[in-house]
């Protein structure tokens, strides 16, 4: 008799199986952009540091059309990811907050937030 514990076959693609896995999946796939996006930023900064040359160089090659396609698809994945984790939130709460507060009042709170914040950072950029 073997003493070698059964280890249970798993595919690599096991989360294909089921849609509550894929949409999972592809939700936490979009950090890959956000992640490439901040590098960009990184990058930005690095070329702040260097001078207005650099700079403005910079600045020109985020105009160019592959870099806007590439910002508005990061946004869109960005606004994915924030819908997806807002509307899964309640659901993973502790019990004793789910009992005292409904779903949908989590969710409006956690949207009230996004936009308050939004805001604030809006008007910290057009105030410079």
């Amino acid at each position: 008799m073997s003493r070698r514990p059964y280890v249970r076959p798993m595919k690599r693609t096991w989360f294909m199986d089921h849609p509550y896995y894929r949409m999972y999946m592809v939700r936490e796939a979009t950090c890959v952009f956000d992640f490439l996006y901040c590098i960009n930023l990184f990058a930005g900064i690095v070329q702040l540091t260097k001078g207005a040359e650099a700079w403005n160089s910079w600045l020109a090659f985020q105009a160019n059309p592959l870099m806007i396609l590439f910002t508005v698809v990061t946004l869109g994945m960005t606004l994915f990811h924030a819908v997806t984790y807002f509307d899964m939130t309640p659901r993973v709460l502790p019990q004793f907050i789910r009992k005292k507060v409904a779903d949908n009042v989590v969710n409006k709170l956690m949207y009230a937030g996004l936009a308050g914040v939004s805001l604030i950072v809006l008007a910290a950029a057009v105030a410079v």
